[in-house]
């Protein structure tokens, strides 16, 4: 699991990276869930206010996935003419940041890139600014009580008051 300083040091990494290659954003659109912090944090190291959204759903649990991303919404606007990232925490296949940038480029934006922390050796789409190649499943600390929700058997910090949390919680729902 990447710890907080990693993903600081990642994010920090791509913004150099960025900048590096004179590409500043007009607007930032993240990859919902795992995109959301990676982008608001790149959007406060670049100072840029224009955030926004794409829920595509690829993976239904641990290395379980559908047979392809499926969009759920899309919450963008003003995008023609802009220069746009899409952004989301890695890049396994490829395929979800793939489809992502080809729903924002159907808003006709000046140019469209992509960004992950971590990128998977055989992704079929390498994005254009990434932290570290990485060849294992990853948990995010902001995946981490949903990934031992689904298996109590993962080895995490803090898992013994999750799972007293989660106990609780089943005892309010039968009153």
């Amino acid at each position: 699991m990447p710890s907080w300083n990693e993903i600081e040091e990642g994010v920090l990494t791509i913004a150099e990276k960025m900048l590096d290659d004179n590409f500043v954003p007009d607007m930032i659109v993240s990859i919902l869930t795992g995109g959301v912090i990676p982008a608001k944090l790149i959007s406060d190291a670049l100072g840029i206010k224009n955030l926004k959204y794409v829920d595509i759903r690829f993976y239904k649990g641990v290395k379980d996935r559908e047979n392809k991303p499926i969009v759920r919404a899309i919450y963008v606007n003003d995008v023609e003419a802009k220069k746009v990232l899409v952004i989301d925490d890695v890049s396994d296949t490829g395929e979800t940041l793939d489809f992502a940038g080809n729903i924002i480029a159907m808003f006709n934006p000046l140019v469209v890139r992509t960004a992950t922390l971590f990128v998977k050796p055989w992704s079929r789409k390498y994005p254009d600014y990434y932290y570290k190649i990485i060849d294992k499943w990853i948990i995010f600390p902001w995946d981490k009580w949903e990934i031992v929700r689904e298996n109590n058997e993962v080895e995490v910090e803090k898992k013994e008051r999750f799972l007293e949390i989660l106990k609780k919680l089943k005892v309010q729902k039968q009153d």
